[in-house]
């Protein structure tokens, strides 16, 4: 647990646990879309992509 601690106070590390998660995010909305009464789930995975996505452009703004 030390270990995952210290790579997420680095930039780089954050960085790509939320790329993880956005990415994750995209590919199961994707595979959830074409199924009927998914609807609900595919939309909060889409809001969750997107609340990532924000959220790794301002931390690399952060960090210019």
């Amino acid at each position: 647990m030390d270990a995952f601690t210290r790579f997420l106070n680095q930039t780089q590390g954050r960085d790509r646990l939320f790329r993880a998660t956005q990415y994750t995010c995209m590919l199961l909305s994707y595979l959830l879309e074409p199924q009927a009464g998914k609807e609900k789930v595919v939309m909060k995975l889409k809001k969750l992509e997107s609340s990532v996505s924000t959220g790794r452009k301002y931390q690399i703004a952060l960090y210019l």
